[in-house]
């Protein structure tokens, strides 16, 4: 069975192989989903304060910061003031199959404060916003830029690959969350976890909550309350079915923590 948790990418426009998007997180409704993918993702921040969790760093960041999250790296965001909003970009490597820059091969820093950079960026979002006559031509030369300004920088700054302890313990997290997202309907056992990863729940937890800044359990109930939302949402289920089907089995529980 495979343990790691992997973002697939789907692109309903094969030429435009870019995602984009606006997200919000809440202090109330834990962070963004674990996960990790083999594109540069990144997070321009608009609104609030959050921190962005990426491998073992952490990066806070406010209105105006600009972080990349690289390749390969298991990551989200969460906030401990009340919301904090931000785009989302995470453009195809196939983008620059044809260039010499290493999208996704060289590590970069994290956080960006290259003008040209958070320049490109800006733009980058006021075209996907607005989606202007040949947008999309605009959109792709402005990722050019941003991809050779963050490479310029980070070869200038001296970004290194993080040590192989660190990678350790990252790939640990990476099979808890694998594990995880595979059975948070069922109920839940750390002991069980713990035989499928091979090491020991003291050790576990100490790993999983210095890397992600949660614990385990708060992870599995962020889970199951995104899929009882959704079930909730379809209008085919009310809440005591929701919250059976996503793996609650207090009721009185899942309604504090969803407002249900």
């Amino acid at each position: 069975m495979e343990l790691v948790s992997y973002e697939a990418h789907y692109h309903p426009e094969p030429d435009f192989p870019v995602i984009f998007r606006f997200d919000t997180v809440r202090a109330a409704g834990g962070a963004s989903h674990l996960h990790w993918h083999e594109a540069l993702e990144f997070l321009w921040c608009v609104e609030g304060e959050g921190i962005v969790v990426s491998d073992e760093e952490r990066l806070p960041v406010a209105p105006g910061d600009l972080v990349v999250v690289d390749a390969n790296r298991i990551h989200s965001v969460y906030t401990d003031h009340g919301l904090c909003r931000y785009y989302c970009l995470i453009p195809s490597a196939s983008l620059f199959e044809h260039t010499e820059l290493p999208a996704g091969r060289l590590p970069v820093l994290s956080r960006v404060t290259d003008e040209n950079a958070c320049h490109a960026m800006r733009r980058i979002v006021g075209e996907m916003e607005r989606k202007d006559l040949y947008y999309r031509e605009e959109v792709r030369a402005l990722i050019l830029e941003l991809y050779v300004a963050l490479y310029r920088s980070s070869v200038r700054e001296g970004a290194r690959s993080a040590p192989a302890a660190v990678s350790a313990r990252a790939e640990l997290v990476k099979r808890v969350v694998g594990y995880v997202s595979q059975h948070y309907t069922e109920p839940f056992s750390m002991d069980t976890l713990c035989r499928e990863t091979g090491f020991s729940k003291s050790y576990l937890c100490h790993v999983f909550k210095e890397v992600t800044g949660q614990t385990v359990l708060s992870y599995v109930n962020f889970l199951r309350c995104n899929h009882a939302r959704s079930l909730l949402t379809s209008g085919k289920y009310n809440v005591g079915e929701s919250a059976i089907q996503s793996g609650f089995s207090n009721l009185s529980y899942f309604r504090a923590r969803t407002d249900a």
